[in-house]
C-alpha cells in the first residue's frame, strides 16, 4: 500500500515516504485484523523480488498490478484466469486419475466464459465431464455447491440409466486480485487484512461409491439457507470499474449472533435432531468470517471455545478465504481422530444478503 501511494502521488523523498508508511501503519493498527487472529495469508498479487523477504520491507515486493490504483477489471480477470487454470492443473496432477462425472467451479473472485474450468476440461479431452459454475455467492458459496452436487448425483440415480458416482468441487478464491491499495476507509482496511487467497478441491460421492473407496467423509442429513430479516444493507459484493467492491457493516457480527440459534435449531429439526440435546457431542465447522463473527456464533449457540477451535485454526493459519474456508475445516474434521465416526457435524457460513447457509452432516 505504501508503494502504491508513492507511485500515485509521485513521492520520492525519504522523509515523505517514511511519513506515508507511518500513516498507513497507524491506520492498519487501528482498523486491521491483528496477528493475534491471523498469522499469515496468501496474497498472490505480490511477487517477492528476492528469495529472502524482510517483513515490512515494501521494496522487496513487486506488485503484479501495473497501475498503483489497480488494473481495470478486464486485466484483473485475465490474471484470475491464469491463476485459476494453474489451480486446476495442480488439483489434477495425480497420474492416472480418471475424470469425474461433473466439475463444479466455485468462486466469488472471477468469472469468464469460457471459464478456467471449461478450458481445463477441454484441454484434457474430458468430453464426458460436465462443468457447472457456482459463482458470486461470497463466503457461503460452498453450500450451494454441495446442494448442486447432491442434486446431480441424486437425480441421476433416480432418473437416468446410469447414475453419477463422482462430482468434484473446485474453489478458486483469488481475492487479492480485488485489493484497493489506495483505500483508507475503515471497512476497506478491515477487508484488506482479513481476506486471503484460498483454493481447494474435494469430491462428492454417491453413498455406494464412498463405501467402496475406503475413504472417510461427511454424509448429508439436512441443508438449509435463509436471509436474515432486514439485513440486506449490511453486506454486499458488487462489481466495480476496477475490482469487486465488498461492503461489511460494523453491525454484521451482532446481527448473525442474534439470529444464529433459531436458524440452527430449524436446520437440525429437518433431520429430526434436537440441537440443544446434541450440541455437546457435535463437531462444528463455522465459517471464520472474522474473530467477532466466531465470537458471536459461539455465544449465540452456547458453545465452548474448544468446539470452534477448528474454525479459529483455519482463520489463524490462512485468513478468511471466502468460500474456500469451510471446506478446509471439513477436511480437518474428516481427518481428525478426535471427532469419531458417527458424530454429527454442524456447518454454517455467511455472505451477502445477509445470507446464512448451513448443513448437518454425519461423519462416516
Amino acid at each position: 500500500m505504501a508503494v502504491a501511494r508513492y507511485q500515485a502521488e509521485n513521492i520520492t523523498s525519504a522523509d515523505e515516504r517514511e511519513r506515508v508508511r507511518d500513516d498507513i501503519h497507524g491506520l492498519m493498527t487501528r482498523y486491521g485484523v491483528s496477528a493475534q487472529h491471523i498469522s499469515q495469508r496468501a496474497v498472490n498479487i505480490m511477487a517477492p523480488v528476492s528469495p529472502l523477504v524482510s517483513p515490512g520491507s515494501a521494496a522487496d515486493f513487486e506488485l503484479l498490478f501495473s497501475d498503483p490504483t489497480g488494473d481495470g477489471l478486464d486485466q484483473r480477470m485475465a490474471l484470475f484466469d491464469r491463476m485459476a487454470y494453474e489451480v486446476f492443473e495442480r488439483g489434477y496432477k495425480e497420474p492416472g486419475l480418471p475424470p469425474p462425472d461433473d466439475i463444479i467451479h466455485v468462486s466469488c473472485a472471477g468469472y469468464l466464459l469460457p471459464s478456467p474450468a471449461q478450458r481445463f476440461v477441454s484441454d484434457r479431452g474430458w468430453l464426458g465431464s460436465t462443468v457447472t459454475h457456482s459463482y458470486h455467492m461470497g463466503c457461503y458459496g460452498a453450500f450451494p455447491a454441495i446442494r448442486i452436487a447432491l442434486g446431480l448425483i441424486g437425480s441421476s440415480h433416480a432418473c437416468l440409466p446410469h447414475g453419477k458416482e463422482r462430482v468434484d468441487i473446485v474453489h478458486t478464491e483469488f481475492l487479492s486480485v480485488h485489493l484497493n491499495l489506495l483505500a483508507r476507509e475503515p471497512d476497506k482496511l478491515v477487508t484488506s487484512t482479513l481476506f486471503a487467497d484460498g483454493f481447494v478441491k474435494y469430491t462428492a460421492f454417491s453413498q455406494a461409491a464412498l463405501a467402496g473407496s475406503g475413504k472417510r467423509g461427511l454424509k448429508f442429513l439436512a441443508l438449509k439457507e435463509s436471509i436474515i430479516p432486514e439485513s440486506l444493507q449490511q453486506m454486499s459484493l458488487k462489481p466495480g470499474p476496477r475490482q469487486f467492491d465488498m461492503f461489511l457493516a460494523k453491525a454484521t457480527p451482532q446481527l448473525i449472533g442474534d439470529s444464529i440459534s433459531e436458524f440452527v435449531r430449524s436446520l437440525c429439526k429437518e433431520a429430526g435432531v434436537d440441537f440443544h440435546q446434541r450440541r455437546v457431542d457435535m463437531g462444528f465447522a463455522i465459517h471464520p468470517g472474522g474473530p467477532a463473527i466466531l465470537d458471536q456464533v459461539r455465544d449465540g449457540l452456547g458453545l465452548d471455545e474448544s468446539q470452534i477451535a477448528p474454525s479459529r485454526k483455519v482463520l489463524y493459519e490462512h485468513g478468511n478465504m471466502a468460500s474456500a474456508s469451510v471446506p478446509h475445516i471439513w477436511k480437518a474434521i474428516v481427518e481428525s481422530d478426535t471427532v469419531p465416526v458417527g458424530s454429527l457435524v454442524l456447518s454454517v457460513a455467511f455472505g451477502p444478503g445477509v445470507t446464512v447457509s448451513g448443513a448437518l452432516f454425519e461423519k462416516v
